[in-house]
């Protein structure tokens, strides 16, 4: 799979197709906000928002990366679980500072 793709099954797909895994929903309880409260918060960030990043990782895994504000992103790896019909396991999460994907510039 490559990132293209990703992107446009990002676009198409719906709750049911986004599986959590036993490891990210320890990472949600360990790592509860006031933007990701529980598995369905992380569901609803990849449903309604656009990526500002996507790396692949290997053929089936990627590290998607959302903005959070202006300080950090928060980062969710998927695997993919199936083609047809697509769908995902929600592997884990984490926030990251977002200096971390953003470039300095020398002016």
């Amino acid at each position: 799979m490559d990132i293209d793709y990703i992107l446009e099954c990002l676009s198409n797909i719906n709750a049911n197709n986004l599986h959590s895994t036993k490891h990210l929903e320890l990472r949600v309880r360990l790592r509860r906000n006031n933007i990701i409260s529980d598995v369905d918060s992380i569901r609803s960030i990849i449903l309604k928002d656009k990526p500002v990043g996507i790396l692949k990782q290997n053929e089936t895994k990627f590290k998607l990366i959302y903005r959070l504000d202006d300080e950090y992103d928060l980062t969710i790896i998927i695997s993919s679980k199936a083609l047809i019909p697509i769908s995902f396991n929600l592997v884990t999460i984490f926030i990251e500072k977002a200096t971390k994907r953003l470039r300095e510039d020398n002016e």
